[in-house]
């Protein structure tokens, strides 16, 4: 009876080896293929996640890169991401002599002192 246990197993083995030809890094690729699987599904969704809460306040046919505006630029740096802007107005505020530019585009109000960004605003 064992012998005959063993002459199927010895069977299945070599049917499954002649039907699948299955190779060591076929062998390794069907153990980890699940747990990769999971982690490609991991990495999809936190990448969506990123570029959802990254994502401008335009529209979506719009090419205004308003994320790389940042404090301390200057003015020729910030010209340089979003153009020139729609309006620019020189005022004072509490006895500091402010500049502020306006995009329509990019729905965003700069605000510079001493040729330095010191305030970005979403409008």
């Amino acid at each position: 009876m064992k012998r005959l246990l063993l002459l199927v197993v010895v069977v299945l083995v070599v049917l499954w080896i002649v039907r699948d030809k299955p190779t060591v890094s076929g062998l390794i690729d069907r153990l980890t293929n699940p747990l990769l699987k999971t982690n490609a599904v991991v990495q999809e969704s936190e990448h969506k996640r990123v570029v959802a809460e990254a994502a401008p306040a335009v529209a979506g046919d719009q090419d205004v890169p308003v994320g790389m505006v940042k404090e301390g630029m200057t003015y020729s740096e910030v010209r340089g991401l979003l153009g020139q802007p729609d309006s620019n107005v020189e005022y004072k505020e509490e006895g500091r002599r402010l500049v502020r530019w306006d995009y329509r585009r990019a729905a965003r109000r700069v605000v510079f002192e001493e040729g330095r960004v010191v305030s970005i605003a979403v409008r």
